[in-house]
C-alpha cells in the first residue's frame, strides 16, 4: 500500500504582497503617453522616492531616486542614454 504523503511545513500559500509588501503595483498618477522617450519624473510612492521614466526606445521603467553610489537624487540632472540612466554627480551608469 502507498504511504500517505505528509503535508509540507510550507504548505500555506503566501502572496507576494504578504511576503514582500514593497513589491506591489502602485499607481503613479502618470499616463504612459505623458512621458516622452528619455524623460524622467520624480515621484513619492507609498513613502519611497522613485524616478519614473522612459528609456531611449520609450520603454517605461522605475528606479530609486537616489544613486546607490552616494545618495545623489537622480531627479536632479540624471540623463537617459539608450537604456542607461547616468547619475548627475559622478556619472555612474545603471
Amino acid at each position: 500500500a502507498a504511504k500517505p504523503v505528509a503535508a509540507s511545513k510550507t504548505a500555506a500559500r503566501y502572496t507576494t504582497q504578504v511576503i514582500l509588501p514593497a513589491l506591489q503595483w502602485i499607481k503613479t498618477g502618470l499616463k504612459l503617453g505623458e512621458l516622452q522617450a528619455t524623460e524622467l519624473r520624480a515621484k513619492n510612492l507609498a513613502g519611497v522616492d522613485v524616478l519614473v521614466g522612459k528609456d531611449g526606445k520609450g520603454t517605461l521603467f522605475c528606479v530609486a531616486n537616489l544613486c546607490p553610489h552616494i545618495g545623489t537624487p537622480m531627479s536632479e540632472g540624471a540623463d537617459v542614454i539608450g537604456d542607461v540612466i547616468v547619475c548627475p554627480l559622478h556619472g555612474s551608469s545603471f
